[in-house]
């Protein structure tokens, strides 16, 4: 009987050596058959997973799909530990971008003072208040006027993190308050009169554009004093805080401080432009403690 196609083969083989004087040698044809696996269900069932998957798995023959209460703690208790090491991780890279930009406004503004020393016989623009007192955060009418007018925009003088939340920021009997300490013309022709010069805490102000470059003229608002208190920037951020000056919202200005300082409420530092207009951020520990009013009152680090 003939085995179909499917089942069988014939091989036929024959090899020949050529070489001078050997007779070829012929090989008898053979029979290779194949026979089909057959698979006998009955005694190999088909395979059922011991664990069923998750998309057909039911809770209480309810057939909805659902989480057990063990996989739902395993997912926050995850989520918590994840958000734990990332938030802070993020919350960092934002305050250094924000120092970044609080030293590229510092910039600016330092050019607005070499513009403004320009037109008015190399003179800085005055630091003090519309009471002719000088506080560092504080500028007279005039001075805001003229910022305003060379920049055309006084965003610049506000460090990004620095904010007075519901406090007003213009008062006609003072003038105007500014984001940053500006330290120029701060005493007027009374410079080297109105503070100890053998105290410390004493610095000499620029009132000329061609004074010493390295005089200072614009840093960061790390001040306090007689209950005010700001650290603009922490290791995450400003810290802010609600005080009676602004009662609804937080702010980098508070005047409910007791003993506070901005290091000892975690201040890391600050930007610090000279009158070269070069910015440099220095720590808390490269800072030292100057008089940041004329009245004696209010101190700053820079």
């Amino acid at each position: 009987m003939q085995l179909p196609d499917t089942l069988s083969r014939f091989v036929n083989q024959s090899s020949a050596q050529d070489c001078a004087g050997h007779n070829a040698t012929t090989f008898a044809p053979f029979i290779v058959a194949l026979r089909p696996v057959e698979v006998n269900n009955v005694t190999v069932p088909e395979r059922t997973p011991f664990m069923q998957t998750f998309s057909k798995r039911r809770f209480r023959e309810a057939g909805n799909v659902a989480f057990t209460l063990i996989e739902l703690l395993v997912v926050i208790a995850i989520i918590a530990v994840l958000a734990a090491l990332l938030l802070p991780v993020l919350a960092s890279a934002k305050e250094k971008a924000k120092r970044v930009a609080c030293k590229s406004n510092m910039r600016q503004a330092m050019i607005t003072v070499h513009l403004y020393g320009n037109d008015w016989l190399d003179l800085v623009p005055d630091g003090r208040d519309n009471d002719n007192q000088w506080h560092a955060i504080r500028i007279r009418n005039d001075t805001y006027t003229n910022l305003v007018q060379y920049t055309g925009n006084f965003k610049i003088m506000d460090c990004p993190n620095f904010t007075y939340g519901d406090f007003p920021r213009y008062n006609a009997e003072w003038g105007y308050l500014i984001g940053y300490a500006y330290l120029g013309n701060a005493l007027g022709t009374a410079n080297m009169t109105t503070w100890p010069v053998t105290s410390p805490y004493f610095w000499y102000s620029a009132r000329k554009t061609t004074e010493s470059p390295t005089n200072f003229i614009i840093a960061d608002a790390n001040s306090w004093g007689s209950g005010l208190l700001m650290a603009p920037h922490g290791k995450t951020g400003p810290l802010n805080s609600i005080s009676p000056a602004s009662p609804t919202t937080a702010a980098t200005f508070r005047n409910n401080a007791t003993i506070e300082t901005p290091q000892s409420i975690g201040a890391a530092g600050g930007n610090v432009g000279l009158l070269d207009t070069s910015v440099s951020w220095k720590s808390m520990k490269q800072m030292k403690q100057r008089f940041a009013s004329s009245y004696i009152l209010y101190y700053g680090n820079w």
